[in-house]
């Protein structure tokens, strides 16, 4: 509790810490319990508006968590948990690789396939 008034003191908490449950915490990253919606992420040291993302397992939020603080990227992580990642994380050369990724991964879903006729 005394984390969250801290957080509301500097301007960063939000309505969504006072809903939910502080379950884990690991290098300035919180994840809060958010009724049966899920999880938020939430880096301490940024904005909460830019700053939290919304994960509905906490296992994947945890994963998200141990990405950030090791600056780890693998290729298999979906559009939306990158944008997470890109989100939580405060290193911008960090986030300018997660962009990357995601950039060359909506482009190739945007190439159109050729059909080889007989």
């Amino acid at each position: 509790m005394r984390e969250y008034k801290a957080l509301a003191s500097r301007g960063t908490a939000c309505t969504v810490l006072s809903m939910g449950n502080q379950v884990y915490s690991h290098a300035g990253y919180l994840i809060i319990k958010v009724s049966n919606s899920g999880f938020v992420v939430l880096n301490k040291r940024k904005d909460f508006k830019n700053g939290h993302t919304h994960i509905r397992s906490f296992k994947t939020a945890k994963y998200l968590i141990d990405l950030a603080s090791r600056k780890t990227l693998p290729h298999h992580l979906s559009p939306y948990l990158l944008v997470s990642l890109m989100r939580i994380t405060e290193d911008d050369m960090f986030k300018r690789k997660v962009e990357q990724l995601l950039f060359a991964k909506n482009d190739r879903r945007q190439k159109p396939v050729r059909r080889q006729t007989a």
